[in-house]
């Protein structure tokens, strides 16, 4: 990526070149992925019921009060609710497959993590073949990533959903190195919003974006070549559909992470983002009070009174150090 498409990124950190002709690993990694859904299911059979009970307990009452009662007012209900609403969707989702099929039962509440983890694994190899690694590097990632005791204890014995929110924060890493920090924010905002500890990648975001935004570093050869490239991209312009030159501009200003308002609209992003996936619920993000302290935010409180209920540092889903 060279010339105006690469303004605002810097050696080391461009988005990756695409690698082609990877469909002949395409099958192979689909029969890691399959054995990974084998060894899960194998275990889901042997080890039925197993997991969190107080969570599992908690999931299954959710899906079904979702899906009865719908999602605004849910945390105003008179019942123990500790998530914020990023997994609430899929609960919610689950409850309405559930009044299909005859009730939300363990098997089905752990299905979402179990798939979960197969996305992960894709996404592990097919990030590693876009950072131009060899084909059997990427697919020994996958196999570590869907086999590895750690992912198929947390997701089919435990019933726990950190996966679901990892699938998301690889999501928004993979938009960040391709320079597109606002869809980098949509992804980070929906990890957090599923795990709050997932947030870790927002502010990798806002250093990123701020630095690449105020002081963008490129290499001597795509300097070089911006003048004859910026040519063909106007010949191009106008022998274009206005449609497709419309299009095109709108890529190549996502392409510009050069210049300050490109903080602003990642800002605004992962605003608007937070605030359609919060506004269902009835979850302010945040809103005026005409007393002190005259701002206030139901999602933060709601955060912080989860925390509140696991003050030990032992307990790593809030342990600021974890």
């Amino acid at each position: 990526m060279t010339g105006p498409a690469a303004r605002g990124t810097e050696r080391g950190t461009r988005a990756p070149s695409r690698v082609t002709g990877t469909q002949g690993a395409v099958g192979a990694v689909l029969v890691v992925l399959a054995l990974g859904l084998a060894l899960r299911l194998i275990i889901a059979y042997l080890l039925p019921g197993s997991g969190f009970g107080v969570d599992l307990g908690a999931f299954r009452a959710w899906a079904i009060n979702l899906a009865s009662e719908g999602l605004n007012g849910f945390y105003q209900r008179p019942f123990f609710h500790d998530y914020t609403p990023g997994y609430l969707y899929v609960l919610w989702l689950l409850g309405m497959i559930g009044q299909t099929v005859g009730g939300v039962s363990v098997a089905l509440i752990k299905v979402p993590a179990i798939l979960a983890d197969l996305a992960i694994g894709y996404l592990v190899w097919s990030m590693i073949l876009e950072l131009g690694a060899r084909r059997g590097t990427a697919l020994a990632a996958a196999f570590v990533a869907v086999v590895n005791p750690i992912s198929w204890f947390d997701s089919v014995v435990w019933g726990q959903v950190d996966s679901v929110g990892v699938v998301f924060l690889l999501l928004g890493l993979r938009e960040l190195w391709r320079d597109h920090p606002e869809r980098a924010a949509v992804f980070a905002v929906v990890a957090a919003l599923i795990k709050p500890q997932l947030g870790i990648v927002i502010p990798i975001l806002a250093l990123v974006t701020i630095r690449r935004a105020l002081w963008p570093v490129r290499d001597r050869e795509e300097m070089a070549a911006e003048p004859d490239e910026q040519e063909e991209a106007s010949a191009g312009d106008r022998g274009t559909p206005a449609r497709d030159g419309g299009l095109a501009r709108v890529r190549a200003w996502e392409r510009r992470t050069d210049h300050p308002v490109r903080i602003l609209s990642t800002g605004l992003v992962a605003l608007a983002t937070t605030v359609l996936l919060c506004l269902p619920f009835g979850l302010s993000v945040i809103e005026f009070r005409p007393t002190a302290p005259y701002v206030a935010s139901g999602l933060v409180s709601q955060v912080f009174a989860t925390a509140a209920g696991y003050p030990y540092l032992t307990v790593n889903a809030f342990n600021p150090w974890a």
